[in-house]
Formats: C-alpha cells, structure tokens, sequence
C-alpha cells in the first residue's frame, strides 16, 4: 500500500459513516411560494438510489469483513498445526524431504 492510500485510508476512517438509516430518514423543505424549487419525487428517488448504494456498500464489507475472520482463524490454525510439526530442514537451512529424514 502506497503512502498516498494509507492516508487516505486513515481519513476515509474518522470522517462519519453515513448508514442507509439517516438518508431514509432525510427530509427536504419546501419553498416558498413563487420560489423556484426541486421536483420532490425526484429528490426522493435519488434519495432511495442512495440508501439502495449504501445498503449494498454495507452488505459487501460485512462479506468481506467475515470472510477477513474466516482467513485469519484458517491462518492461525495452519500456524499452530505448522509448529507441532517437527523441523524439516538441517542444522544448515537445507531442506530435506520427509523421506530422507529416516
């Protein structure tokens, strides 16, 4: 990971999650009389284009969040399977095949 992405990684991470939750819960006034204004429906259906993107964003990173878990225990079960084993090289770093070890 560059310096560049490890910052921005950092500040992606303090700034507020925004959940599907509060941009549902969003309301727009209206405007006065004789002002110009947005046309509702519209505002609403981006609004709901919004929290179907975030609803998605959310449902991918608990995916990936599990199976992150999921490596990490597999990791850590071949690690400790690993250490039980007895050494496969020689006194001199050199490889020998579990055959030759007789």
């Amino acid at each position: 990971m560059s310096r560049h992405s490890v910052g921005v990684v950092r500040a992606a991470s303090r700034m507020a999650r925004l959940a599907p939750e509060q941009v549902r819960r969003i309301r727009f006034r209206r405007t006065r009389f004789g002002r110009r204004g947005l046309v509702e429906e519209q505002v609403y259906a981006f609004v709901r284009a919004v929290v179907d993107e975030l609803t998605a964003r959310d449902g991918v990173e608990a995916g990936i969040r599990a199976e992150n878990a999921r490596l990490k225990t597999a990791l850590g079960e071949w690690q400790s399977s690993r250490a039980r084993q007895p050494s496969r090289t020689t006194n001199a770093g050199r490889w020998i095949e579990p055959e030759q070890r007789r």
